[in-house]
């Protein structure tokens, strides 16, 4: 075996990264084909939304049976910008997002929930929540409070 020097590391080491990548594209069709299966979703967003600067972290993440049109969501704001969030997640403002229905449009999913323990609701804050979610673009719109936020589709 010949000698490797820093060069040809990095050579094999970018062209390994690319064959991954291109491996990982057939899995996202798997994912966010159109399909009736059950598909994971975790998204996450900047928050408060731009042009300010991002202190904390939106995160949706959970499940979604498009057959059954049932799921469960997890919304929850992390401290820390998208970038660098942390563990740590701001108090009060977790929720549980029971989806009661799904309708398919083109590559879009639109689900329809209701947050489950309406206890931990703010004052006028409602308890439905509409999140629509673009597949093959890979961003998730979500309602927090009265705004609606852009996340980015992770998975």
């Amino acid at each position: 075996m010949p000698d490797m020097n820093r060069r040809g590391f990095l050579k094999l080491a970018g062209i390994g990264t690319a064959a991954a990548a291109g491996a990982g594209i057939p899995a996202v069709d798997l994912l966010f084909g159109n399909r009736d299966g059950t598909i994971a979703i975790r998204a996450v967003g900047g928050v408060p939304a731009e042009p300010l600067p991002s202190y904390a972290s939106y995160v949706l993440d959970g499940y979604v049976d498009v057959a059954r049109k049932t799921g469960i969501l997890t919304r929850t704001v992390l401290a820390g910008h998208p970038g660098a969030t942390s563990e740590i997640a701001l108090p009060g403002l977790a929720r549980t997002v029971k989806i009661t229905d799904v309708q398919r449009m083109g590559n879009m999913l639109h689900l329809q929930g209701v947050i489950v323990d309406r206890s931990q609701l703010s004052p006028g804050e409602s308890p439905d929540m509409d999140i629509r979610i673009d597949r093959m673009g890979g961003v998730v719109w979500a309602q927090s409070g009265a705004n609606t936020l852009q996340l980015t589709l992770l998975q």
